[in-house]
């Protein structure tokens, strides 16, 4: 009976030493080392701080892209990693770049690592089939106490000033307005830039001349700079933008209510030429009132039709393309014949 319990007992402390082994093994695989590229770097320099984790095969990595920012510090990019195989699982090594912008002793905080089991886990794959999990997704994760936290210790740098004390004893000041707006200029560059400009004035002056007389501008003032009768332009403007509205056939599209505008439209501009008084402020009708008193009655065979164009534009009446194209033709008629009601 004595022998049996001392068997026990014996029995026991193995499994709790194996348990001890198995749990400092487990401690000393996920153990994660940082490190400084250096010690000692410049202001505004870049400098990295680098992370080496043992991944046990099987796992899933969870790390920030950035490095929490403190005062006089910040990460400069995104972290990249590299990882290679070591023993049955893997070492994952972090380059965090950084850039420091306090001179003296600045502190480059810590951050913290999660691993745990890569099944069911999405992500870039590396070493003995563990992956990069989502960051994003852990740190908002209520499970997350179901992983493996790994601290990595805070660093610290000395940040040196680009401005030596030897410089400001050398006389190293701030330089004169002079220096910047004197004839201290590099020439050669001077020359080049007003080179490149005046190139560009000489590229760019037909384009702008031919925008400036370009055909789609204002016909009547184009035809007064040419001496020609601004009436008589104006009258075939009309005509013609008439006939082209017509050969887009937007009535025979079902686009009524288009070919009514646009012809009214053309009418009106025209109608507005005739005298300064009859400007924009006018509708359609009163329009037509304006023209009744003025033009000895001629409105009488345009009313009519405007009158359609009115309805369709503003109402819900949509005539057939026969209909359509009978208005627009009684518009172009009265276009054509008021040359000689003018007269």
């Amino acid at each position: 009976m004595m022998k049996r319990m001392r068997l026990a007992l014996a029995l026991s402390w193995v499994l709790l030493a194996g348990t001890a082994t198995v749990s400092l093994a487990a401690q000393v695989s996920l153990e994660a080392t940082g490190s400084l590229s250096a010690d000692t770097v410049g202001q505004g320099d870049v400098f990295e701080l680098y992370v080496e984790i043992r991944v046990p095969s099987g796992s899933a990595v969870y790390f920030p892209d950035t490095v929490p920012s403190a005062f006089g510090l910040e990460s400069f990019r995104a972290v990249d990693w590299e990882s290679e195989a070591f023993g049955d699982g893997g070492i994952l090594t972090l380059n965090y770049p950084l850039i420091a912008f306090q001179i003296g002793l600045i502190p480059v905080p810590g951050l913290d690592v999660f691993i745990g089991p890569a099944t069911g886990i999405e992500g870039l794959s590396f070493d003995t089939g563990s992956v990069i999990g989502e960051w994003d997704g852990v740190a908002t994760d209520s499970g997350l106490e179901a992983l493996e936290q790994v601290p990595i210790a805070r660093q610290a740098v000395w940040i040196v000033s680009p401005i030596q004390l030897g410089d400001i004893s050398a006389g190293l000041e701030p330089k004169l307005p002079s220096d910047v707006l004197g004839a201290n200029w590099d020439w050669l560059s001077l020359v080049v830039i007003v080179s490149l400009s005046i190139v560009l004035l000489v590229a760019i002056a037909p384009m702008v001349r031919k925008m400036l007389t370009d055909q789609g501008g204002n016909p009547v003032l184009h035809a007064t700079s040419l001496g020609r009768d601004p009436a008589l332009v104006r009258w075939q403007a009309a005509l013609d933008e008439l006939d082209r509205i017509l050969s887009l056939g937007l009535h025979l599209n079902e686009n009524v209510e288009e070919f009514y505008g646009r012809s009214s439209r053309a009418v009106r501009t025209y109608v507005e030429g005739l005298d300064t008084a009859w400007g924009p402020s006018f509708t359609s009708s009163e329009l037509m009132l304006q023209l009744c008193s003025g033009i000895n009655g001629s409105s009488v065979n345009l009313y009519g039709s405007m009158d359609v164009a009115e309805v369709v534009k503003f109402g819900r009446l949509r005539p057939d393309a026969d209909s359509a194209e009978s208005d627009w033709r009684v518009l172009r008629n009265w276009v054509e014949e008021s040359r000689t009601i003018e007269s």
